[in-house]
């Protein structure tokens, strides 16, 4: 890396030192956001804190800034609970090799810094006043995705959106939504010493969640085929009772692809419940609820943002779509263009996550290229 390059990537690797060392799992993100919201301040930016419950979006502006922004750049504060099997401080950016770990080095406190040293570095070449770009940073991504919600509903727009989510072989540009579904399956309770005389309702949610494993599910070109997922099953008595359970509470999760819906989902799991020989199910929609998002490739704005980094880098830039639902849905959804670039790593949602160090370096690069090349006036 040239000098410019190594300032680039020790001021990323500052930050995401700090960021790493400050806990911020989902419903507990304010300190970060502070603390974000702090660094943006001293850049020269107008900050704003916006409360989302006990917590806070970080929105920053500079003078410049217009109705239209011309980049938006944005990432999610909030991470995992800490879990147990780490071999180093999960709160510690610890540097091996080319990796760095620490809890949401990938996921997403790496993309964060990156985006700060590529403004504190306009900044340094007192450009970043003169900047059309806007600033978000979110809680509650890994949750309901809060956040980004409280932060759509002020109409935010922009010609373009660098989302920072781990994905930078590829970058993404598609993303599946997701449908929450809660099935109560009733029964009637008698003595477990004449089970015929009621209706195990434990026993029927199985048949019918075995039904509803099976169902033939939509597949998508670029998105793939989600079959439905069980996540949690409840039911019997919290007391030890010689009861046949009259009631069992089961909660879903179906990912959608586009043609997908909350109707389509219901007529599904409809189906599922003919396999049931007695008693009945009632269902309703928990949130969260994602609408699937598809971009077209050859979109321009995509398009400039691919051939930005092969200006950069040399290479050309990979596009493909995402697996998992993410902020980007939401994004897509208000109608702004986005991609989802950031340094990826490993172990994400798992213990021992770690970053690129390559990729935490280029992904500055980039985004630092991006500000030149589409916000300064």
């Amino acid at each position: 890396m040239s000098n410019s390059s190594n300032s680039l990537f020790d001021r990323a690797l500052h930050y995401l030192e700090e960021l790493v060392a400050m806990p911020s799992p989902s419903g507990d993100e304010a300190n970060v956001s502070r603390y974000l919201a702090t660094v943006l301040e001293g850049f020269g930016l107008s900050t704003e804190l916006q409360p989302v419950g006990p917590r806070y979006n970080v929105i920053s502006r500079t003078p410049a800034t217009q109705e239209t922004a011309a980049l938006l750049l944005t990432g999610h504060t909030d991470t995992i609970p800490v879990m147990t099997g780490w071999r180093t401080d999960p709160f510690r950016a610890t540097s091996e090799g080319e990796r760095i770990y620490g809890l949401g080095a990938a996921d997403q406190k790496g993309g964060i810094a990156a985006q700060l040293a590529a403004l504190e570095a306009l900044r340094a070449e007192g450009r970043l006043e003169q900047a059309n770009v806007l600033v978000a940073f979110t809680p509650d991504e890994e949750a309901l995705s809060d956040g980004m919600l409280a932060f759509l509903a002020g109409k935010p727009r922009a010609r373009l959106v660098l989302l920072s989510e781990p994905h930078f072989h590829p970058a993404t540009i598609g993303w599946p939504g997701k449908a929450l579904v809660k099935a109560t399956v009733h029964g009637k309770a008698a003595h477990g010493g004449r089970p015929s005389q009621g209706v195990n309702a434990i026993e029927q949610a199985a048949h019918f969640l075995s039904a509803l494993s099976a169902a033939a599910v939509p597949e998508h070109p670029n998105l793939g085929a989600h079959p439905f997922v069980s996540l949690s099953i409840k039911g019997g008595y919290e007391r030890y009772s010689l009861t046949v359970p009259d009631r069992c509470t089961v909660v879903i999760s179906k990912q959608l692809v586009p043609g997908e819906t909350k109707d389509t989902v219901l007529e599904l799991v409809r189906k599922a419940t003919a396999t049931l020989t007695q008693g009945h199910v009632d269902f309703e929609f928990d949130r969260p609820y994602y609408p699937p998002a598809e971009q077209d490739a050859g979109n321009p704005a995509i398009q400039r943002f691919a051939a930005l980094f092969r200006e950069v880098t040399g290479q050309p830039l990979s596009l493909g779509f995402g697996r998992g639902v993410c902020d980007g849905d939401y994004l897509v959804e208000a109608g702004l263009t986005t991609v989802s670039f950031g340094p990826s790593g490993g172990n994400t949602h798992q213990p021992n996550e770690w970053v690129s160090k390559v990729e935490l370096a280029t992904c500055a690069e980039v985004y630092l290229a991006a500000l030149k090349s589409w916000c300064v006036i």
